[in-house]
């Protein structure tokens, strides 16, 4: 089994943290109201998009912190992966 790469890992979880909740609240954001809403339906909207927008940006602070600790740790990863391969031809023989 071989170790994902960063970018591989990246495209992932961008696209479940970030893609599928935008795709989640696509239809939400772009509801039609009245000509002449009321007050409670502005707030009601500038409500839902700013929490839509704090939602997708938390998702997307997760999965690029996610990212750069897997990046960090890819290296030791294939080091210990390359290590174990070594050690298991080592043993066979």
């Amino acid at each position: 089994m071989a170790i994902p790469g960063p970018l591989a890992v990246a495209r992932r979880l961008s696209g479940a943290l970030v893609g599928r909740p935008r795709a989640a609240l696509h239809p939400y954001l772009h509801e039609s109201y009245s000509e002449d809403p009321t007050l409670f339906e502005e707030a009601l909207t500038i409500a839902s998009g700013a929490g839509s927008f704090a939602l997708l940006s938390l998702c997307a602070v997760v999965a690029l912190g996610a990212v750069a600790c897997y990046a960090l740790c890819y290296p030791v990863l294939v080091g210990l992966a390359r290590l174990a391969g070594a050690l298991r031809t080592r043993v066979g023989r």
